[in-house]
């Protein structure tokens, strides 16, 4: 099987900050999503202690429009001081820009964060100022998004220090 290298849209540019976020997608090059992840962060400094079993015990499956919520908080403003009131105002070029970069998951792609509200499950409510999260990187704070499907895996993952 010849694996392709999908992109990212290029209008996602601006919309993650290089030095607090991640923004990639690869194909699925194993079995194991989280081995591609893994695979896919080593060379971000604050994501070298991310590991697969660490992945497998701090991930929660969230919805597509969780998924989206999420994309806005990891693209939109600081963890630690409550995500930008940007978030939460309609702005339809940002909105379908996120969501042509979730479709790079591929179909029937499902979405894992590690969110503490991805807990609460369709009542979930991703951009509050106040939340906690299974911290995975080596900084005080993140988030991440992670698309999985057949075909390709997504990452967005938001870091931050205080």
């Amino acid at each position: 099987m010849t694996r392709k290298n999908p992109d990212l849209p290029g209008c996602q540019q601006g919309y993650f900050d290089e030095l607090q976020s991640f923004a990639a997608v690869d194909s699925r090059g194993e079995a194991d999503w989280q081995k591609t992840v893994v695979e896919m962060v080593r060379g971000t400094r604050a994501l070298r202690g991310v590991d697969r079993t660490t992945l497998l015990d701090s991930l929660l499956e969230v919805s597509y429009e969780g998924a989206l919520d999420l994309a806005r908080l990891i693209s939109g403003g600081s963890l630690l001081y409550g995500p930008s009131e940007s978030v939460r105002t309609l702005d339809t070029e940002r909105d379908d820009c996120l969501r042509e970069t979730l479709g790079t998951a591929g179909k029937n792609a499902r979405f894992f964060t590690n969110h503490g509200h991805a807990e609460d499950g369709d009542q979930a409510d991703f951009l509050v100022s106040s939340f906690h999260v299974n911290s995975l990187a080596d900084t005080t704070i993140d988030v991440c998004l992670i698309g999985v499907s057949d075909e390709n895996v997504l990452v967005l993952w938001r870091f931050e220090d205080d």
